[in-house]
């Protein structure tokens, strides 16, 4: 699974010189916790069909950096005497943040999620710009365009997709003892054999390097023929409720 299969692509952005109070609403009223900085800003819930119409992703800005700004101009005086909310954005906002493209695997963004502490990243396509006159004709301008953006709550609603959360069924917990795969196998042909349909499967190690159980969603609420053919096969398992 790739960040473009997760990805949100329906995104509200904000401009360098929007306004810090602009920028606030847009937070409250969507209830979010991050907004993209680029260049051009395009209306909410565009959707993109062209590179060309892409905006240049110049940063990020989150709620915090707001809640940073307020509390700081509640406690200094400004140099122009403006309210927090007047602060541009791009006095604040983060340029220098992290970012992945479509094709970078789910594993490797949530890895840099969880290990940077991050809440979000950017989702950007490098282009090469357009060649400009004077002593930067020669050289390559590549800027990244703003494609998505790639959310905690991204990764969480797909996995429980792709444990099939959302479907009718149910969930069997098959043990593997040292790690043996032989009673999920033997699962998987039981259930193929009986045609019931398995709609995901789950086999990662919680401690150590090999798993001790595997997770299995079966589309159905009635697995009474699979249980039985389980305990004929001495096959230790657990099962949740039907949902």
């Amino acid at each position: 699974m790739i960040v473009s299969d997760v990805m949100t692509t329906r995104l509200v952005t904000v401009v360098p010189d929007d306004t810090l109070s602009h920028a606030a609403n847009l937070l409250r009223q969507y209830q979010f916790h991050h907004l993209p900085v680029v260049r051009t800003a395009p209306a909410f819930g565009s959707m993109y069909t062209s590179q060309s119409k892409h905006p240049v992703l110049e940063g990020l800005l989150t709620s915090q950096d707001i809640d940073m700004a307020a509390a700081v101009g509640t406690s200094s005086s400004d140099i122009l005497h403006r309210p927090w909310g007047e602060r541009r954005v791009r006095e604040v906002m983060h340029r220098a943040t992290m970012r992945v493209t479509p094709a970078t695997s789910v594993a490797a963004a949530a890895q840099i999620l969880v290990e940077r502490g991050l809440n979000s990243l950017p989702v950007v396509e490098y282009e090469r710009a357009e060649q400009v006159s004077g002593e930067q004709q020669d050289e390559a301008l590549i800027q990244p365009l703003l494609v998505g953006l790639l959310t905690r709550s991204d990764l969480l609603i797909a996995l429980a997709r792709s444990l099939g959360a959302f479907e009718p069924g149910m969930q069997l917990s098959i043990a593997l003892p040292m790690g043996d795969l032989t009673p999920l196998a033997k699962t998987l042909a039981l259930a193929a054999e009986l045609h019931i349909q398995v709609r995901s499967v789950l086999a990662a190690p919680l401690e150590g390097k090999v798993p001790l159980s595997a997770t299995v969603r079966l589309g159905t609420i009635h697995p009474a023929p699979l249980l039985v053919r389980l305990q004929e096969e001495h096959i230790e398992y657990a099962y949740g409720e039907a949902q």
